[in-house]
């Protein structure tokens, strides 16, 4: 037997010093969390990937392609790059892949995340036929970088790497496997009748003759029981890689970034391969980034920090420095909003005005990544999902010059262009649903090139129980000072509705430190700005889930009844900042309102506050349900089961009914009656709920039997 050596390896990063700045500002915006907090199992790919080597991460939400990527700590997002070359990119923070600050952050720069590359084949090349590459073959790597986008900028000290590496594969021991023999099997092996203390019990039965066991007590014929002999040594492939610096950028704001970049939002870093050693078929390259927090006098100010964005990853042959152009119209940015005002509203609130609640045009970010004008094609569908209306709206072809030289296609003085096409029509307006929603696709091509050039961006939007201003992606976290300070979103109904909760979304911090008691609060409004308030709901705390962008529901213990603006938010019971989600990327602050001194003021931070208050009926599925009526809200049903009539008993007055299935779908409504019909109605269970006079909803199950 060969004798392995197990190696242990000791990784030393050197850290550069900084000292983050305290904010001293009333009202606060920090860096929010872009991880999830149960991260998806990534197999790992054997194979090699030969050449060309492209992702520009358009295909991808959250996690980097697995079949491209060894690491999935950093995000693929729309929120955080701004303004990048086509649809999303990749941004690399101080998370891991949980979610969570790392537990070894501090306010010295340290190494953060990494996005590292499966390995790649630059010994040879298989198209058009194989072959050995070299250096004459002017392999380049290329890529866009942005420093914080829509995030926190880098400080100087702070900086993004690139390395190379190249990878040789060892065995590396891990654990002895053992099997299980009785005494008399192991006598009946060494062909003996006692064994004594020091003896040696060599493998047999198929195993590694060279492992055996040592004994420590005498055994006879009598000696009950089993002994374990190892029978295998398990070892498993390490790949011990060398890394070598490429490439690096200090950190700083995008403002100077943009200064020094002639006005672009992204720049291009064109890098040749020419050493030798990297010509081999395990080739590697990632990127890294090294980032920092602020110090342990702000603790629930340190979440995520220091983001760079990075898109269109390319390595190939054949490429020069001048190479940076792409035949490729694409579309870029953020999906965009039917609506003027809202990222989302309740259907019922959109049936009673539909016309004030979309928008005259949509906006759309659509760029050449050529080096010549194109010319395009443009149009979009809306189809209602589980529905039947759709439309498709078809424009005039446009020339589109080249994003180098002008950016996005821009929109005319007048009129309409593939970047602002009208919205054609209102969705659907029917009044036996509580929602709907829309699958919308846009298209975008110039089929006089070979091949065609081609793009498309399909998402849906839906319109359910619950008002938002954001976008589902946060990229800082806000929050007041002092204690009692307070934070509200202004919102309008257009018609009498309840209020029955809020969904709110929180950061995480390094050990969660924001983890402090706060007020939920409904107030009126006065002269738009909040006035008396209407509900409180105190003492919670932030509530984190199990998936990236998860709201977290907080039920209200009664229904708030509202018919026109109100405005909900918080009142922070500590100092310590509340880093509740913030997305940097709409602009709705003159809906927000703080109050640190006594006073409702106007908010200064750009952005939308993710807070999205629950309108209409409440929540049945993961919501515990309402306990027994009792007193003047007393209901009684019967029979229950029931198969072709349910019976009411209780005094309603002009109250409401609701019914609702197992998803939570309406399938009946009407005014307060004794009796109702259920003869459309399957077999299941049931919700049936009761809106009083005065804007009370009282809850009960029963089940349908035929």
């Amino acid at each position: 037997m060969n004798l392995k050596t197990v190696f242990k390896v000791l990784a030393l990063v050197l850290a550069f010093g900084c000292i983050g700045s305290q904010a001293s500002a009333q009202e606060i915006l920090t860096p929010f969390r872009s991880g999830n907090d149960k991260a998806p199992k990534r197999n790992r790919v054997a194979e090699a990937r030969f050449l060309p080597f492209f992702d520009d991460f358009s295909h991808n939400t959250f996690y980097p392609d697995s079949t491209k990527w060894t690491d999935n700590n950093a995000t693929v997002n729309d929120g955080f790059p701004l303004c990048p070359p086509n649809r999303n990119g990749v941004t690399l923070d101080v998370l891991d892949a949980n979610g969570r600050v790392y537990d070894y952050a501090i306010s010295n720069a340290f190494v953060a995340e990494h996005l590292t590359s499966v390995r790649i084949r630059l010994d040879s090349i298989m198209d058009p036929e194989p072959r050995a590459l070299t250096p004459a073959d002017s392999i380049y790597l290329s890529f866009y970088y942005q420093p914080q986008g829509n995030g926190n900028p880098p400080e100087a000290q702070d900086s993004l790497v690139l390395q190379f590496g190249t990878t040789t594969e060892r065995e590396e021991f891990l654990y002895l496997d053992y099997k299980n023999y009785s005494i008399e099997e192991i006598f009946a092996q060494m062909q003996v009748d006692t064994l004594f203390p020091g003896d040696t019990v060599w493998a047999f039965d198929g195993c590694d003759t060279g492992l055996y066991a040592i004994i420590t007590d005498t055994l006879t014929p009598n000696t009950q029981g089993q002994m374990a002999i190892p029978c295998d040594s398990v070892f498993t492939t390490v790949a011990d890689t060398t890394w070598y610096h490429i490439w690096s950028v200090p950190g700083q704001p995008l403002e100077s970034f943009m200064a020094e970049n002639n006005g672009q939002y992204f720049k291009q870093v064109m890098i040749p391969i020419r050493d030798l050693k990297f010509f081999r078929d395990d080739f590697y390259f990632r990127f890294h980034n090294y980032a920092s927090i602020v110090n342990s006098s702000l603790p629930s100010n340190r979440s995520n920090e220091d983001n760079w964005n990075i898109d269109f990853v390319y390595l190939n042959v054949n490429r020069s420095i001048n190479d940076t152009d792409y035949p490729m119209l694409t579309f870029s940015g953020k999906r965009p909003s039917f609506f003027s005002r809202y990222q989302a509203i309740p259907y019922r609130q959109y049936r009673v005005n539909p016309n004030s609640s979309m928008r005259e045009n949509l906006e759309l970010d659509i760029a050449n990544l050529d080096g010549i004008d194109h010319e395009a094609h443009y149009y979009y569908k809306v189809q209602q999902i589980s529905g039947n209306h759709h439309y498709e709206r078809h424009l005039e072809t446009e020339i589109i010059h080249p994003y180098k030289q002008s950016g996005y296609l821009q929109c005319p003085e007048y009129g309409e262009s593939p970047a602002c096409p009208y919205v054609g029509e209102l969705f659907a307006l029917d009044l036996w649903r509580d929602s709907i929603s829309y699958q919308i696709s846009h298209y975008i091509y110039d089929s006089a090139c070979t091949p065609p050039l081609t793009d498309s961006m399909i998402y849906r939007v839906g319109m359910y129980n619950y008002y938002a201003y954001d976008d589902g992606i946060p990229e800082l976290g806000f929050g007041v000072r002092p204690a009692g300070a307070k934070f509200a979103v202004r919102f309008d109904v257009t018609d009498y509705d309840t209020i029955q909760g809020v969904q709110l979304l929180f950061n995480h911090t390094l050990n969660d430190a924001n983890n402090k008691f706060f007020d939920i609060v409904v107030w009126k409004d006065e002269n738009g700005k909040p006035g008396d308030e209407i509900y409180r709901l105190a003492n919670q705390r932030p509530q984190w889930q199990e998936q990236i962008y998860r709201f977290s529901y907080y039920e209200f213990d009664r229904t708030v009844v509202t018919s026109s603006a109100f405005y909900i938010g918080i009142e922070q019971r500590s100092d310590a900042l509340i880093n509740i989600g913030f997305d940097a990327s709409i602009d709705n602050s003159q809906y927000n309102f703080i109050n640190t001194n006594g006073s409702w003021q106007p908010s200064s931070k750009s952005g939308s506050l993710m807070i999205r208050p629950v309108i209409g009926p409440s929540y049945f599925i993961g919501v515990e349900e309402n306990g027994p009526s009792t007193g003047s809200e007393a209901i009684a049903i019967y029979p229950n089961p029931a198969s072709n009539i349910l019976h009411l008993e209780g005094d309603f007055g002009n109250g409401r009914i609701s019914i609702y299935d197992i998803t939570g779908r309406k399938v009946f409504q009407s005014e307060y009656r004794s009796e109702i019909p259920l003869n459309s109605l399957g077999n299941g269970l049931y919700f049936i709920s009761i809106t009083t006079e005065e804007g009370r909803v009282i809850n009960q199950k029963f089940i349908i039997e035929k």
